[in-house]
């Protein structure tokens, strides 16, 4: 597999896997031994992990859509500038529903080998996305 498919399937996986919360769609685009070296608290940083915090988000966030606003691919690497958006209406870290719209920044590199996703590191700040949510005045929250 080359870079192109590279940037597609961590693409796909971004915008269409994750956000519709398709375990199946995921694991598919996951390499044996996939290592998440950022995951959720209490994570195991393995395909099972992510597809539990895909799970996690989906029960906290109706509506999502995941817009690329960059996506960098170079070698064995891709790396995508994001943006969340959702509303939120199940309990996210300690935040009851609140039904507001929200918009969240993120930013991902993945290693591949043989077209599938080996390694993963992100940038999220979800303490921002809590106060967001909490606190309606609060930027990124629509």
């Amino acid at each position: 597999m080359g870079t192109h498919e590279n940037k597609a399937a961590a693409v796909a996986v971004h915008t269409h896997a994750i956000p519709g919360n398709h375990a199946d769609a995921v694991a598919a685009l996951l390499a044996p031994g996939f290592r998440n070296h950022d995951a959720a608290p209490g994570g195991d940083g393995g395909d099972e992990g992510l597809v539990a915090t895909m799970h996690w988000y989906a029960d906290a966030f109706e509506d999502q859509h995941v817009e690329v606003l960059h996506a960098v691919a170079e070698g064995d690497l891709v790396a995508l500038h994001v943006e969340l958006s959702a509303r939120h209406t199940g309990h996210f870290r300690g935040v009851a529903p609140t039904g507001r719209r929200f918009r969240v920044r993120e930013m991902h590199v993945l290693r591949f080998t043989e077209g599938r996703a080996a390694e993963h590191w992100c940038v999220r700040d979800e303490s921002a996305l809590v106060r967001a949510l909490a606190h309606p005045a609060a930027v990124g929250v629509g």
